[in-house]
């Protein structure tokens, strides 16, 4: 299942998450999330505001929940989940069609 997370660093907490994040090579970030079980499809951050969204997979959402536990100290997230094209039209062709 693809979920989308987003995020917002608490401004007390800014240049913490930033130094922490800066010190991470790609494949540390992305054994982080794959630790818990977690796969990134994709990140996207708005350095200004402190703020950025995320696609995963995951099989399981409580695996999804333990990667956002790591960053509980820096940052709000919120998950939900989400589909892409192929599998939202058929559900809309199952259902209303």
């Amino acid at each position: 299942m693809l979920f989308q997370i987003d995020y917002s660093v608490f401004q007390t907490s800014r240049r913490d998450a930033l130094t922490a994040f800066g010190t991470f090579t790609q494949e540390q970030l992305e054994s982080l999330l794959g630790d818990h079980g977690v796969e990134l499809i994709g990140r996207w951050h708005c350095l200004g505001e402190g703020t950025g969204t995320m696609i995963v997979e995951t099989d399981d959402f409580s695996k999804c929940n333990a990667f956002q536990l790591a960053w509980a100290d820096v940052c709000d997230m919120r998950a939900k989940p989400v589909m892409a094209d192929v599998p939202a039209r058929e559900a809309i062709q199952a259902h209303f069609m």
